[in-house]
């Protein structure tokens, strides 16, 4: 992922622009960690949390991505493995003199990246081998909130193959 042209264009922008610290927590060193001000590691990367749905005629997937604008996430299918990747980054706004300003910072911001399985890999999903059709798949921001909607194949026959006995 650090080697995409994304990313690579991100740390550019943050080498000119400045502000794009991970969050450690303010853990400084007044607390046993490292120094924040030597600490402008862009190329560690965050997992954000999702909630999955399955309803019957698509799986619903909301990640908490709070700051992220929509041109800073991408949303992706591979249909090889099977997973649905959602990376992009979150970034605190404001010019260079106001982030010096800050005083603590505890959001998650950098880059992140999060692949999901889909049908989801749990006891009650391995029954069930459901297709995806990838071609219909949307993706809205919703205050915070990433929702990617995917659908499932909906299957309007039973297939039925006759085999002829020799």
């Amino acid at each position: 992922f650090a080697d995409h042209p994304f990313a690579q264009q991100v740390r550019d922008w943050a080498t000119r622009f400045g502000g794009l610290n991970t969050n450690h927590n303010n853990t400084g060193a007044r607390d046993g960690g490292a120094d924040d001000d030597n600490n402008n590691d862009i190329d560690s990367a965050f997992t954000p949390p999702v909630d999955i749905f399955s309803t019957e005629r698509a799986y619903v997937l909301h990640f908490a991505l709070p700051g992220a604008k929509k041109e800073d996430v991408g949303v992706n299918w591979d249909a090889d493995k099977g997973e649905l990747r959602v990376a992009g980054v979150v970034y605190r706004p404001g010019d260079e003199e106001f982030l010096a300003t800050m005083a603590s910072g505890e959001r998650r911001i950098g880059m992140f990246s999060r692949s999901v399985p889909l049908p989801p890999r749990t006891r009650n999903a391995a029954s069930t081998s459901e297709e995806i059709d990838a071609l219909a798949i949307t993706a809205k921001m919703e205050d915070g909130i990433l929702v990617v909607t995917v659908p499932k194949v909906e299957k309007e026959w039973t297939e039925i193959h006759k085999v002829d006995i020799e």
